[in-house]
């Protein structure tokens, strides 16, 4: 059977101007299963503790040149022997002349003529308590690296978790009484954006899904900044659909999101299918319905797995409206909700379209029509 190797031997530096105790010490520690190695005075001592930091000092106080309060003060300074345990072993036997050498950062005082087994129990009781103290605090450092990876792992995930779902949700989740399976949401007062492109379907069988993909993704990175430019964000991305919120507080209105209805269709889009043709692709177009009203904005899903929402009457007309572009002469379409909020509705070219029957719903509605012309 191979022999387990041997642990390694605890380093102890022992100080002392006198030839005898060096070599009564040396012999007794290096006999007792120790690395001892002596110096005679201070100056050396600091060297040595400098060059090779010891797990335990062992130092006399009355030497030439500088005593030992003195090489304590000294090694107590340097980063890397501050730490050390240090055991005064003096003739002198004063209270005073102990409480010195705690105060400079002893640990212990042995009184000579020490005895044997006094000074290997108050060593070993040192070594261990150093040991122990290491492994401590390697605990903690382990603990705080843990920490700070777990910290940066956090980081990435809620960064990457705010893509995609929007700030006034994650509010709402930072909540102490947060709880998915309750369906936590909040009822606000919101213009509903509602942009889908037309015949989005026929557009889709004529390309492979990752063509989809890129094309969706293209579109919607170009969409955006028209959306966030005049107080918007958007919320949900269904399908090819964009579903924007504009929130009405106190004294706000809904110019803005008239406003950003037509610069996607008055320029943006323009733009985009100019950029689509010199690349030899179809120009697209895209219908957007508007309406003004409570919005429950909140978490669907389960404690697993879960997803933005929108919910309620306004949402489901301002798609409704979207889809009425498609039958009707109008590339934009609000309600009525939407144009008793305009500021200042003569900025905007706008023709009544009359009460309209709603798919789903059982009263007439009455729209508008925003033209593009505008402004």
């Amino acid at each position: 059977m191979a022999e387990m190797p041997d642990t390694p031997k605890e380093n102890i530096l022992i100080v002392d101007d006198t030839p005898a105790n060096l070599r009564l010490l040396s012999s007794l520690l290096s006999e007792s299963g120790f690395k001892a190695r002596g110096v005679p005075n201070g100056p050396l001592a600091l060297k040595a503790a400098d060059l090779d930091p010891p797990n335990l000092i062992m130092l006399d106080i009355t030497m030439p040149d500088m005593d030992g309060y003195e090489v304590c003060r000294r090694l107590k300074e340097k980063e890397n022997t501050r730490d050390i345990p240090i055991i005064f072993i003096s003739a002198l036997d004063r209270v005073e002349d102990k409480v010195n050498a705690f105060k400079v950062g002893g640990v212990d005082y042995i009184t000579k003529p020490f005895q044997v087994e006094e000074v290997l129990a108050r060593v070993q009781n040192h070594l261990t308590l150093q040991r122990l103290r290491k492994e401590l605090q390697d605990t903690n450092n382990n603990l705080e690296r843990i920490v700070e990876e777990r910290t940066q792992e956090i980081i990435k995930q809620v960064e990457l978790f705010k893509r995609f779902v929007p700030p006034n949700l994650t509010k709402n989740m930072d909540r102490d009484d947060f709880n998915v399976s309750h369906g936590i949401s909040q009822e606000e007062i919101y213009s509903v954006f509602s942009c889908d492109i037309r015949n989005f379907t026929t557009f889709s069988e004529s390309v492979t899904c990752t063509e989809c993909f890129r094309f969706i993704n293209s579109f919607f990175t170009v969409m955006g900044p028209g959306i966030r430019e005049f107080g918007g964000f958007v919320y949900q991305y269904i399908g090819d659909a964009i579903m924007a919120l504009f929130k009405l507080e106190d004294d706000q209105y809904t110019d803005n999101v008239v406003r950003s209805a037509i610069a996607i269709q008055k320029q943006i889009l323009v733009d985009y299918n100019q950029g689509r043709e010199r690349a030899g692709y179809r120009p697209i177009r895209v219908g957007i319905g508007i309406n003004t009203g409570p919005v429950a904005t909140g978490v669907t899903g389960t404690p697993d797995r879960m997803d933005a929402a929108v919910f309620g009457n306004t949402v489901n007309l301002a798609a409704r409206c979207e889809s009425m572009t498609k039958e009707v002469d109008a590339s934009i379409i609000m309600t009525e909700l939407t144009f008793e909020k305009l500021k200042n509705p003569d900025a905007f070219q706008i023709r009544s379209l009359g009460k309209q029957s709603i798919r789903g719903m059982e009263n007439q509605v009455h729209l508008y029509a925003v033209d593009c012309e505008s402004e």
